[in-house]
């Protein structure tokens, strides 16, 4: 469920900055969300770091349950870079359209 919310979030963006005119509203908004899912993310993404170790300090665990944490690890990794590069890309259309906004005052 985690992944469509971060995934739906990263395609409202994307539509957002393919749009050549969007209002403050929906940039501070997509914005508040955006930086909540990556504060879910990272936390998520502790968790899971926190995890790997814990299972690869311990010889008794199995390399099944270590792959799969590695595995969680990685996707974690990624989505939220994916993610904070949307928002990056999120920001700079904001700064250009608020820049544009002021101009036209």
């Amino acid at each position: 469920m985690a992944e469509s919310l971060d995934a739906g979030l990263k395609q409202r963006i994307t539509a957002v900055l393919s749009r050549p005119v969007v209002t403050e509203v929906e940039l501070r908004k997509l914005t508040e969300e955006g930086r909540v899912s990556a504060l879910i993310l990272g936390t998520r993404l502790e968790q899971a770091e926190r995890l790997l170790s814990e299972l690869s300090s311990e010889p008794d665990n199995s390399l099944a349950q270590i792959a799969a944490a590695l595995r969680d690890v990685n996707d974690l990794w990624s989505r939220l870079e994916e993610l904070e590069q949307t928002l990056e890309a999120l920001d700079r259309r904001a700064r250009e359209l608020r820049t544009a906004w002021l101009s036209a005052s």
